[in-house]
């Protein structure tokens, strides 16, 4: 896949460029074009749910303690507070997207508003469109082992 080919997308123009096709897309540095981050979108709603509803998305947070790790100590210590609906508990809320929580554990970025505020003002994005899941995990997993970006956790080897 020539990656270069695909045309770069401003996270504030999102909204309007992003289709709810599945996909994979590709996270940019500004500065130097650096591919930073790639991730898949293969649920409902597909490329525009998980960018523009999560990724770039300042309230989608994780609030549920059991997803929390002491990889997350610097968001946990600034996180958004919630008294919960059902048990009155103060809750604890960091960045649920796995890439936003990469974000934020790497660069010390307080969660919600932190994260997404790196997001728009550091990086760009390209996407390709597929509706053939097994072939965009199987792409994902092929990228990440090929480029090694500095936000992916997964497949990376051991000297990344």
């Amino acid at each position: 896949m020539n990656l270069e080919k695909l045309n770069k997308i401003s996270p504030s123009d999102a909204k309007e460029r992003v289709t709810k096709k599945r996909g994979i897309y590709f996270w940019y540095d500004k500065s130097d074009d650096s591919l930073v981050y790639i991730g898949i979108a293969v649920g409902s709603g597909g490329l525009k749910v998980r960018i523009c509803s999560q990724h770039l998305n300042p309230k989608y947070l994780e609030f549920r303690s059991t997803k929390h790790t002491a990889k997350d100590s610097f968001q946990l210590n600034c996180a958004i507070e919630k008294i919960s609906k059902k048990t009155g508990v103060l809750q604890k809320g960091i960045d649920k997207s796995a890439f936003r929580k990469s974000i934020g554990r790497k660069l010390a970025l307080k969660p919600g508003e932190g994260t997404v505020s790196y997001i728009m003002d550091n990086l760009y994005f390209k996407v390709f469109e597929s509706e053939d899941i097994e072939a965009i995990r199987l792409l994902e997993k092929e990228l990440i082992i090929l480029h090694q970006p500095k936000f992916n956790t997964a497949y990376k080897s051991a000297s990344a």
